[in-house]
C-alpha cells in the first residue's frame, strides 16, 4: 500500500510539471518576446496579447528604443510597492507621489515607475490593492518598458521600467483601467482574438 501511494504522489508531481512547462512553451511559443522570466502559472494568452496590442514585439535588449512592455516575474519576498517622494503641487492642490514597484532576482534589481505623479491618495489605493493581491502569494508579475539600467556602488545591476501593470493568481492592477481584463475600451485600439 506504502508504494502505490508514494507511487501515485510521484505521477501527481509529475503531471503538475508537465502541466506547467506545456502552459509555460505555449505561452513562449505564441508571444515569444513578451516574458522575461518563467510565469509560475500567472499570466494568460490575453496577458500577453494585450503588450502586442501596445507595441510591435520586439526580442528585449538594453540598447534598443522600442515601447514593448515585457513581463517578468519576482518572489513576493523580493518585490515590494511604496508611494516614492510627497511633494504638494498647487496646480493639484494635494501631495503628489511616484508609484514605484520594486523586484529583485539573480542580484538585479528592477523599478517600475509610474509615468507620471500621482496623488498620494490615488497612489495609496495602489498599496491597498497591492497587499490585498498579494496575500499569501508566492510570486507577483509586473509589465513594463524599458527604460534604462545602471550599476551601483555595490555592483548591483538596477533596471528602470515605465510601469504597466501587474498580476498574481488573484488579480490585477494598471496603470491604465481596462488593461487588466480585455474589455470593450481595450477592443478600441487591440484585435483581442
Amino acid at each position: 500500500m506504502r508504494k502505490v501511494i508514494i507511487f501515485s504522489l510521484l505521477l501527481s508531481v509529475n503531471t503538475m510539471a508537465l502541466e506547467k512547462n506545456a502552459h509555460l512553451q505555449e505561452l513562449k511559443e505564441l508571444f515569444p518576446y513578451a516574458l522575461l522570466t518563467d510565469d509560475f502559472g500567472i499570466l494568460n494568452k490575453d496577458d500577453l496579447k494585450m503588450n502586442q496590442c501596445i507595441a510591435e514585439p520586439s526580442l528585449f535588449s538594453e540598447n534598443s528604443s522600442t515601447f514593448y512592455p515585457y513581463w517578468q516575474c519576482f518572489e513576493i519576498k523580493d518585490a515590494k510597492i511604496v508611494c516614492e517622494g510627497k511633494k504638494y503641487s498647487t496646480e493639484e492642490k494635494s501631495q503628489m507621489t511616484m508609484l514605484v514597484i520594486s523586484g529583485t532576482r539573480n542580484n538585479e534589481l528592477n523599478e517600475f515607475i509610474s509615468r507620471r505623479p500621482m496623488k498620494l491618495k490615488t497612489c495609496h489605493l495602489y498599496l491597498r490593492d497591492w497587499a490585498r493581491f498579494t496575500k499569501n502569494e508566492k510570486h507577483v508579475c509586473v509589465s513594463g518598458d524599458f527604460i534604462d539600467s545602471e550599476i551601483n556602488k555595490a555592483d548591483l545591476k538596477k533596471r528602470s521600467w515605465i510601469f504597466d501593470r501587474y498580476k498574481t493568481k488573484k488579480g490585477c492592477d494598471a496603470y491604465f483601467r481596462g488593461t487588466c481584463v480585455p474589455n470593450e475600451n481595450a477592443k478600441e485600439f487591440c484585435v483581442m482574438d
